[in-house]
C-alpha cells in the first residue's frame, strides 16, 4: 500500500477490529462535544493513557468501553509509526455531537503540517479513521482554473474574516462552499468503506481534496 500510496497520493485499507472492538464502537455514548485531543510522541502506553484520560470525559461509559476506544486509536497510529519506520506520531482525535455544519462540503486541501531541517514547509501524508460515524469525504479536480478561483476565495476567506468575525466568516464560508462551480471543478469519488482508513497527500500542488462528511 506504500507503493500505491506514494504512486496515486492516496490510499484506502481496512482496520481490523476485534469483536470486542467492534461492540466497544457500538456501545460508546457521546452525548457532548469535547476539545481537540492532540499528541506528539511515540505511540506507546503513554497515549493510551492520555486518550484514556481525554475520553472517559464522555460520561455514561465503562472503563471498559473507553479503554477499548482509546486502544484502538492507539493501535492506528502504531500501525502507521511502523509503516513510515518514524519514532513518533501526531496523534489528534475529534470528538463532537450531532451537527449540520458539514451538510454542505467543506472541499479544500491541507497545507504543511511540518518543516524540514532547513526550515522550509513540506508536503507530507496525513491518515484519517472515523472510529463513530460517517468518514470523511475526497474528491478529484475536474476543472483546475475552477477550483483554482474557489480554493482563493476559501483562502482569502480564512485569511481576512476568521480572527476578526466569526460570524462573517461563516456566512461567506457558507456562501463559498454553497457556490454551484464545485460541480464543475471537482468529482466526488466513491465514499470509504466503514472500518476503513485512508492516508493522503498534503502540503503540495497534489494535496488530495476532501471535506468533512455530514456528522448524523
Amino acid at each position: 500500500r506504500m507503493e500505491t500510496l506514494r504512486e496515486k497520493g492516496i490510499v484506502s485499507f481496512k482496520i481490523e477490529l476485534t469483536p470486542e472492538e467492534e461492540n466497544s464502537i457500538e456501545d460508546i455514548k457521546i452525548e457532548k462535544r469535547l476539545e481537540q485531543f492532540n499528541y506528539y510522541g511515540p505511540a506507546n502506553e503513554a497515549l493510551v493513557q492520555k486518550l484514556i484520560d481525554h475520553i472517559s470525559q464522555l460520561e455514561g461509559n465503562t472503563k471498559e468501553v473507553i479503554g477499548t476506544i482509546s486502544g484502538i486509536v492507539a493501535k492506528v497510529a502504531e500501525g502507521i509509526q511502523k509503516d513510515f519506520n518514524k519514532e513518533s506520531a501526531w496523534v489528534m482525535v475529534r470528538v463532537t455531537t450531532p451537527s449540520n455544519e458539514f451538510d454542505i462540503p467543506r472541499w479544500h486541501r491541507d497545507g504543511s503540517y511540518l518543516k524540514s531541517k532547513k526550515g522550509t514547509w513540506q508536503s507530507d501524508y496525513k491518515l484519517v479513521f472515523t472510529i463513530k460515524g460517517a468518514p470523511t469525504r475526497f474528491a478529484e479536480i475536474t476543472d483546475t482554473e475552477k477550483y483554482k478561483q474557489l480554493d482563493e476565495e476559501v483562502t482569502t476567506n480564512d485569511r481576512i474574516n476568521y480572527d476578526d468575525n466569526r460570524e462573517k466568516y461563516n456566512e461567506e464560508d457558507l456562501k463559498i462552499r454553497s457556490n454551484p462551480d464545485w460541480e464543475v471543478a471537482i468529482r466526488e469519488t466513491e465514499s470509504i468503506s466503514r472500518n476503513q482508513a485512508t492516508m493522503y497527500l498534503v502540503g503540495s500542488e497534489d494535496a488530495k481534496v476532501h471535506s468533512e462528511p455530514p456528522i448524523k
